[in-house]
């Protein structure tokens, strides 16, 4: 179980050829920025090993980020858009 108040990412993956945040108006880097700011964590409903990052960017935007979590604290995030 991941103590996400302690939680602190080593590295982000994302596959820029799909860009799913694109599609959504929601940059790379502000998915990354949630991830470093007030945030909520929930599991993902539709597939177990995914979550969903409740935050806002460092200028204020709330997104919702979904996510995966991989060894080593690798963060490979899937998609995002604002809430």
């Amino acid at each position: 179980m991941v103590n996400w108040a302690r939680f602190t990412p080593v590295d982000f993956e994302y596959d820029f050829e799909r860009d799913e945040l694109g599609s959504h108006k929601v940059t790379f880097e502000e998915a990354v920025e949630c991830f470093f700011s007030g945030f909520e964590i929930r599991r993902n409903k539709s597939y177990k090993d995914r979550y969903q990052l409740l935050g806002r960017t460092v200028g204020g935007r709330r997104l919702k980020v979904i996510f995966q979590l991989k060894p080593g604290d690798i963060v490979r995030i899937i998609t995002g858009w604002p809430i």
